[in-house]
């Protein structure tokens, strides 16, 4: 029914017609966003065609590392979309049995596979999953990630209030902003002073992936009475979802309860756009096996509630039982 072809560059504009269109959109999964990063991933993407035509109906994101792909290690999630007619539960069984046997023809021994969740899914989409296990799944981890649904009122704890009362007693005020080296200098300092970590994406990168996907990318900060940067958080909008990329506050931002002043009004912000869901990201590390208690619980306060990250694994080194 289908095959599959390595993806090359000058089918880029095919690419991102499918994900312009595909059930499971998200913007992360457009060249211009898989690529900025070429440099650091041996990609391995594939376009899924028609057998009797040869027309590309959908696209397969991932990359190689050694003998194992993954869906893929540069982004938060990848795999397989489809467009939209063809989103069907035997046409993902299909694939994966031909995905299956084209990686194990190419030398890979193992497929980590992250399911993209399903708040960012424009219309149902999980066969994917369905697929997968249909196959067999051999690890299959999840990481908890909080998101508020807009469609319910829920009011915050009262501890995310005050804060609020707090900051704009303060005179905090909360802008959407360009001021993307200042927050990045409270996000650096931030993560690395309590967790010995780097931000994902250097400053030249998200100003580069702002420049990209305007429509897509916005920073939200936090000033306080003088007009200076004391928190802020990068967020990456799709169809459904606003997504909280970054989070950060300076010490002053944390004595003045800066971020619950601004979650409160960006909650309230893209309510009003229509948006379905606000999603914070995950509180867990080590493969979801550590809960960072007090991180889940400063979003939970602001009316959230836990989405599933999975991930599942699987060998490739011995032959698909339905793929003879």
């Amino acid at each position: 029914m289908f095959n599959i072809v390595r993806y090359t560059p000058d089918k880029k504009n095919v690419w991102d017609d499918v994900i312009d269109q595909s059930d499971n959109a998200h913007f992360m999964i457009k060249r211009d966003f898989m690529d900025y990063h070429s440099d650091r991933f041996e990609d391995y993407s594939f376009l899924i065609q028609r057998e009797e035509d040869g027309s590309i109906i959908g696209v397969i994101a991932g990359n190689k590392r050694e003998d194992v792909w993954y869906s893929h290690q540069g982004l938060t999630f990848g795999g397989v979309f489809f467009l939209p007619k063809h989103n069907r539960t035997s046409n993902y069984i299909n694939i994966m049995e031909v995905l299956d046997a084209e990686l194990s023809k190419a030398g890979c021994k193992r497929m980590v596979y992250k399911f993209l969740p399903h708040i960012y899914h424009r219309s149902p989409c999980e066969a994917d999953f369905f697929a997968m296990n249909n196959i067999g799944i051999d690890i299959l981890y999840s990481e908890a990630s909080t998101a508020v649904d807009l469609r319910v009122q829920k009011k915050p704890s009262n501890l995310r209030s005050r804060g609020k009362k707090k900051a704009v007693k303060l005179g905090v005020e909360v802008q959407e902003s360009s001021d993307y080296k200042s927050f990045w200098g409270i996000l650096e300092q931030r993560l690395e002073g309590k967790y010995d970590k780097k931000p994902v994406h250097s400053l030249d990168e998200i100003i580069l992936l702002k420049d990209r996907f305007p429509e897509n990318i916005s920073l939200f900060a936090a000033l306080d009475s003088k007009g200076y940067v004391v928190a802020g958080s990068v967020i990456f909008e799709t169809n459904t979802v606003a997504h909280a990329q970054y989070i950060a506050s300076s010490p002053e931002g944390q004595e003045s309860g800066a971020l619950d002043l601004l979650f409160l009004h960006l909650i309230d912000h893209y309510r009003d756009l229509g948006k379905r869901y606000f999603d914070f990201g995950i509180s867990t590390e080590n493969k979801g096996k550590l809960l960072n208690e007090p991180l889940i619980q400063f979003k939970e306060g602001f009316g959230g509630g836990t989405i599933l990250h999975l991930t599942a694994e699987r060998n490739l080194d011995f032959p698909c039982s339905r793929c003879d």
